[in-house]
């Protein structure tokens, strides 16, 4: 009978709990990425385009609901009310796409002083998530439009991804819209009033105001 040799079994122990270590670890760094930071930090996003129209006309476009998945490309839908301007304290309900990112935002309109400023504040999951301010201003016979959106950091991840992923997109995303609004009113030009014109105009009473008119040329009257 011959006699046979056993080899040493490794120890597993130790490399099983280097492993529920590691895996602990991950967890924890996955939970904290998901807190709220300690801090507010808020980004702002502005794009600027002048437009061939006068600021009443804009202002009336621009903070007409029904109208902004025309001109911006992170609007899909907007429910409430939607047909008009919207006045201090109403609100609605935008489903958006954004950076990659869908949900629904539920707008409340906090400062409108037509036909220069206005801004709305937003709220996801019941969470402020950002605002949103259109600044007017006369320029020559048209408008400068200035969109400034700010938005919040809600966590260590969403820190950590915003220079890499997010705020590029959501700048660019901005500027598609900027130049989608520019071509919108590109295409009302020919049938509305300058800034100049429309000033004029409403004084003698001779024609119709610069938002019928884009009204009317938006639907092809």
């Amino acid at each position: 009978m011959s006699n046979s040799i056993r080899l040493p079994v490794r120890e597993r122990a130790p490399m099983k709990r280097a492993f529920l270590f590691l895996l602990g670890a991950v967890a924890v760094v996955a939970l904290l990425s998901l807190l709220p930071l300690p801090f507010e930090r808020r980004t702002h996003v502005v794009s600027v385009v002048t437009l061939r129209a006068p600021p009443q006309a804009v202002y009336d476009y621009a903070t007409t609901p029904a109208n902004w998945p025309t001109w911006h490309p992170a609007s899909l839908s907007v429910q409430g009310t939607t047909d008009h301007p919207l006045k201090v304290g109403e609100e609605v309900a935008e489903e958006f796409r954004l950076a990659g990112r869908h949900g629904i935002l539920h707008w409340k309109v906090v400062e409108a002083k037509p036909p220069f400023e206005w801004r709305i504040e937003g709220e996801v999951n019941r969470r402020p998530s950002g605002e949103v301010r259109y600044t007017l201003t006369p320029d020559g016979t048209g408008t400068r439009f200035e969109r400034d959106f700010m938005y919040r950091t809600p966590n260590l991840l969403f820190l950590i991804l915003d220079p890499l992923f997010i705020g590029p997109r959501m700048r660019a995303e901005s500027a598609q819209g900027a130049k989608q609004l520019e071509q919108v009113f590109e295409t009302l030009a020919p049938g509305m009033p300058s800034a100049r014109s429309s000033a004029s105009s409403g004084s003698s009473g001779s024609s119709r105001s610069a938002p019928e008119t884009a009204a009317s040329a938006a639907q092809g009257q």
